[in-house]
């Protein structure tokens, strides 16, 4: 696996894109995830990916998290070649499944999964 990105929770997507841009960011167009109910947006800048993502409403599941600790860096994303097989190696190194793998719009329908460990938080994968 290597690493794609690193998840930003934000309450605006505007303003924290308009923030990250200053930082020297360009953006792809905002994304609404209808099935997670948040929006989306992916930046890069010298090579580095980070995506942005606000909740659409209060079932968002990025809502509680904001509500707990602000905008903020959650997560780190790895991509796999055989996601399945990692995910299992992931759950014999003690990591659980949080969000099960599905399709997700922010990535052209190819599937993520969600996972957590104690040692490290949350991370999520995507297949390559």
């Amino acid at each position: 696996m290597r690493v794609d990105h690193i998840g930003y929770a934000v309450k605006n997507i505007n303003k924290a894109k308009t923030s990250m841009e200053a930082l020297g960011y360009t953006f792809e167009p905002i994304v609404k995830d209808m099935d997670r109910n948040i929006y989306i947006c992916f930046g890069e800048m010298d090579g580095y990916r980070v995506e942005l993502i606000a909740p659409m409403g209060n079932s968002s599941p990025v809502d509680k998290y904001l509500s707990k600790n602000g905008p903020t860096p959650y997560h780190i994303c790895y991509k796999s070649a055989e996601i399945e097989t990692d995910i299992e190696k992931l759950k014999a190194s003690r990591f659980k499944v949080s969000i099960p793998l599905a399709q997700a719009i922010g990535f052209g329908n190819r599937r993520v999964v969600f996972m957590y460990s104690l040692s490290v938080g949350l991370i999520e994968i995507v297949e390559d």
